[in-house]
């Protein structure tokens, strides 16, 4: 929500009465006792509410249990709030001095405002962009991941799925200060913040972070939506100047833009954090991203996923195939993850001319000259091993380039010995390959072994003010890790270094079991006690996987120990599977976690999790007949869960069949009667069938538990569904009521928008108001021509006809 639209710090406006509601209704609530209210935006004064001499504030009317009370800031009439159910003695005997007292509670907006904005621009300050950020994220994180209790219907869900978050720093403007002087600086932000304002959607969250740095919160955005928002950002801020009249001079800007996608930019126990930590998170890889944008120049853009995928650079090239290279754990970077080098000298577009002069235009083929994977990974940077060349005479240099390759797709582990082929080297100090050397060797080894184990063995080491000697007492822990394995595993076990912290495992001929048996009795060697632990097994043969795919398992099975608390030892089973899975649902990879969420089941059919996340899955992609059987199988598995039946009666529902839906919701409220969703189906359901009476008094069960223990998402829920249906009962007073408190609770509801946008101009009220909440209904759903309608009727009421007729242009490419 835009929040921020004309702003100014210690004045109030009347789109703030919307915005600041949730405080009006408590302040006023303290004053004066009532059972239901709602808000009117007038033309003009009333001219029995007009203000005198002896009423500054103009004057409060009564009539029986209804007050009309004028809401005046500056001499100006912001808006009436109209009281219900007020007690008439009590509130005739106040009824001169409330208008007065209204008026103070006005102070108390402005005084909260300020204490939210920035007091130089009017936009929102960095603490209630951090306020925003926890708020989105805490509305997410229960869903993003599937689960038991995942729904497969999201449509009632009163929050977004994801949001995009955009930071940037007007380029140079330290410079602009000192040439110009810092009054001249403040113009040039004002003017930025002015241009933000404009260009951003109205449902965003634009604030003033510090300095020049600005942050914009859009709820719902997608990373190709962000793109599009940064390009447009760019290129309206790259159009402000301003004068500056002693020199007579125009001064431009331009802008350095990073964005960051939630839950997209998150992964592994990342989510685990409070939503807190996670909106730090969230600000800290915007800032990274904006940090490798203005690394590139000015005007740049870059996205937090290009820095690891395409941001990647050589920055010193050592001895014994290590480079050193820009990426850092604080680009999401870690140990394992594999990278193709190439040179930008042949990797692009080229003009070569010819002996007469003239040009030929072509570009080279992707040449890349070698495959490396990160050994250690620190804060900014990493120190990476070059595991394969294509080339021995085209050597890596500085400056070349890095891509990351998905899931650990690389070469090596999937060729297989070649004539020529170098001897594997052991490191001479703890007796294990270099992972280069380890791949080459176990590519010899696992043809030889009919079954066998790969072990993945992590010390979780501090990165940080580690000393020479702490780094040589790590050396020395592995050296005696080694030794104690090889005498446990046996002489055939073929060990490597897979990174600094990590060492792996091949060992022949033994099962999953045996291999968890004598990794237990490891680690409980005393010389091993206090250190942080980490452990992966993989076993081949497993399911269908390739040999050469069970070092990737090994991998999953590191990631599902990560979840653990106590023993944190994990062999690769079906929840490793069901952890991978929810990663890939969480990244919006919806069929390649379908495959996981089998894959899972193959080898545990009573896994209820990927059961209905699988169901889940399928409801997302609309294939509702296959959701369906899942669920109802769920059911007949688990008759103890509730969500499996309610997603059961929703994939029933989508697929045609509501007399099967309104059993199924009618059996999940016969188990669980405080069921929210369940009662707004069978609302819905009422409704759509002319049963009024009905659907409103089930969402009256939903609004009198939304005022008990439920959280606001739920209260949103009520009073969405509670409005709508007044207005299609013609009861607009009830309507508006519930409209301004269904957005406040959830600011994403187009439909809210478009309900009270037409309320206010059917009463006729200020068609400025309408036009403001047209405007949101439209950047939420665009398709809609009734939505672009009322907002093009708002605009003509104000005699904005040119843009009226612009707004007609843009609703027909928008709708088709």
């Amino acid at each position: 929500m835009n929040t921020a639209t004309s702003i100014e710090t210690g004045t109030l406006r009347r789109q703030d009465i919307i915005e600041y509601e949730p405080l009006l209704k408590t302040a006023l609530k303290a004053i004066i006792p009532f059972s239901s209210y709602s808000l009117m935006f007038p033309a003009k004064t009333p001219e029995n509410m007009e203000a005198e001499p002896q009423h500054p504030f103009g004057r409060a009317t009564l009539e029986n249990d209804r007050l009309s009370l004028p809401l005046t800031y500056s001499d100006r009439l912001l808006a009436i709030f109209e009281a219900r159910g007020v007690d008439p003695e009590e509130t005739a005997r106040a009824l001169p001095f409330l208008p007065q007292m209204a008026s103070l509670c006005l102070e108390q907006i402005t005084i909260r405002k300020s204490a939210i904005t920035d007091p130089l621009t009017g936009l929102f300050n960095r603490h209630c962009m951090h306020q925003g950020l926890i708020r989105e994220i805490s509305g997410i994180v229960g869903s993003i991941m599937p689960g038991p209790e995942a729904m497969a219907d999201d449509s009632l869900q009163g929050h977004s799925a994801c949001f995009g978050l955009i930071i940037l720093d007007l380029d140079r403007f330290r410079q602009i200060n000192e040439n110009f002087g810092h009054n001249f600086g403040d113009k040039i932000l004002v003017l930025a913040a002015e241009r933000l304002r404009a260009v951003c959607p109205k449902q965003t969250l634009v604030c003033r972070l510090d300095g020049d740095s600005f942050g914009v919160l859009w709820p719902q955005a997608s990373r190709a939506k962000m793109s599009e928002l940064a390009l447009s950002l760019g290129a309206e801020l790259a159009k402000v100047t301003a004068r500056f009249t002693p020199l007579r001079e125009d001064v431009g800007i331009s802008a350095s833009i990073g964005h960051v996608n939630y839950p997209q930019d998150l992964q592994g126990a990342q989510f685990q954090k409070a939503p807190e930590e996670q909106a730090w998170l969230i600000l800290e890889k915007a800032e990274k991203a904006l940090n490798t944008a203005k690394a590139g120049g000015r005007s740049q853009i870059y996205s937090f996923r290009q820095i690891l995928t395409q941001g990647g650079m050589v920055l010193e090239v050592m001895p014994m195939n290590r480079l050193i290279i820009n990426l850092g754990r604080s680009m999401d970077a870690h140990e394992g993850q594999r990278f193709l080098i190439w040179s930008r000298k042949f990797n692009g577009s080229e003009t070569i001319v010819g002996r007469q002069g003239d040009a030929i235009f072509g570009h080279y083929p992707p040449m890349y000259k070698a495959e490396v994977s990160l050994v250690e990974v620190q804060e900014e940077m990493s120190i990476a091993e070059v595991l394969v060349q294509s080339d021995p005479n085209w050597t890596v240099e500085k400056g070349d380039k890095l891509t990351l390759l998905d899931d650990h797709t690389g070469r090596m582990e999937q060729r297989e010995v070649q004539p020529g082929d170098r001897t594997p080297q052991k490191d001479p100090l703890t007796g294990l390959y270099p992972y280069r050397d380890f791949l080459q060797a176990w590519q010899a080894a696992r043809i030889q072994a009919k079954n066998f184990c790969m072990v993945l063995m992590r010390l979780e080491m501090p990165h940080a003010d580690r000393t020479p000697m702490d780094k040589m007492k790590e050396e020395q822990f592995f050296q005696t890790l080694a030794s104690r394995v090889e005498a446990l595993f046996g002489a055939e076990a073929l060990g490597g270094r897979f990174s600094v912290n990590c060492i792996i495992y091949h060992v022949p001929g033994m099962d999953q079991g045996e291999c968890l048996r004598i990794v237990r009795e490891l680690l409980e060697d005393d010389r091993f006690a206090g250190l942080e632990k980490s452990v992966g097994i993989a076993a081949y043969p497993f399911l269908d996987y390739t040999r050469s795919d069970i070092l990737e398992n090994a991998r999953k099975a590191l990631d599902h120990a990560d979840f653990l608390h106590d023993e944190r030892i994990a062999c690769f089973d079906s929840v490793s599977l069901n952890i991978s899975a929810d990663r890939l649902f969480a990244q919006g990879e919806i069929y390649d976690a379908i495959a996981e969420y089998k894959k899972a089941l193959t080898v545990d059919e009573g896994n209820l999790l990927a059961r209905n996340s699988l169901g889940v899955c399928y409801a997302r992609l609309n294939k509702y007949a296959k959701a369906r059987t899942i669920f109802q199988d769920l059911t007949t598995l688990h008759p103890e869960h509730i969500m499996p039946l309610y997603n059961f009666g929703c994939a029933c529902l989508k697929d045609g069949d509501p007399v099967a839906a309104r059993q199924a919701f009618e059996q999940v409220l016969s188990i669980r009667p405080d069921h929210v969703y369940a009662l707004i189906r069978l609302g819905l359901m009422a409704e759509e069938e002319g049963d009024f009476e009905r659907a409103w008094n089930l969402y009256e069960q939903v609004r009198a538990m939304s005022d008990g223990e439920h959280l606001a998402a739920t209260h949103n829920l009520a009073y969405r569904y509670l409005a709508r249906l007044a207005f299609r009962r013609d009861d607009r007073d009830t309507a508006r009521e519930y409209l301004h408190q269904a957005i406040t609770a959830n600011p994403q509801d187009a439909h809210s928008f478009h309900l009270l946008a037409t309320i206010y101009l059917e009463r006729g009220d200020d068609p400025e108001i309408a036009e403001s909440l047209a405007r949101q209904s439209v950047h939420l759903k665009t398709d809609s021509p009734a939505f672009w309608e009322v907002l093009i009727t708002a605009l003509e009421q104000q005699g904005k006809i040119e843009e009226a007729n612009q707004t007609k242009i843009r609703a027909a490419a928008q709708t088709g």
